[in-house]
């Protein structure tokens, strides 16, 4: 074997070595990149109920937050802004009662007025179940939805949360299980 044939340099060896070269040569030279800035978390809400009025100033303009109500629980779905935040997808639920607009799918069912959600099907009241399901260990909880000021409960200083399984009745009433610091 002749030591010529191993150093032998074809077309196809420089193409490959401009580019090896090439990519070491940008390896050399980038910059790195900063790491884009996490979104601005909001500080959770003090827990409260809430009428209709007031659940409508969290519309993702008028405060930072984003609430809405579903089957008479108010969440907070401010971490969701991307879905609920103003001029989203489900932008129109925001600071409304949403129960009735997730129950029939038609986000133009939102009221301005109390709504005690009668005329709902079976099956409309299931799928705002199933909402409130996914809701309830995903968002915080905020309070109750109510008619009148005299029907809201106090919560002490107790932080919005997600409740997970825990009812709302066992919050207000103090049963044992619900005396856990969040």
């Amino acid at each position: 074997m002749d030591l010529s044939s191993w150093f032998e340099f074809t077309m196809y060896d420089a193409v490959f070595l401009a580019v090896v070269l090439g990519f070491f040569f940008y390896w050399l030279t980038r910059k790195e990149q900063p790491l884009p800035t996490p979104p601005k978390e909001v500080a959770p809400l003090q827990m409260t109920d809430m009428t209709l009025e007031e659940l409508r100033k969290y519309d993702g303009v008028k405060n930072e937050h984003i609430l809405f109500g579903l089957n008479g629980t108010i969440y907070d779905v401010t971490r969701g802004k991307g879905f609920y935040g103003p001029g989203k997808a489900y932008g129109t639920l925001a600071g409304h009662d949403a129960t009735r607009a997730l129950g029939t799918m038609d986000q133009t069912a939102v009221s301005d007025q109390w709504d005690d959600h009668t005329g709902l099907s079976a099956e409309e009241q299931e799928t705002a179940n199933e909402w409130e399901t996914q809701f309830k260990f995903k968002y915080l909880t905020v309070g109750r939805l109510v008619q009148n000021e005299s029907d809201k409960a106090d919560y002490g200083s107790r932080k919005s949360f997600i409740r997970g399984a825990e009812s709302l009745d066992s919050i207000i009433h103090g049963d044992s299980e619900s005396k856990k610091d969040n």
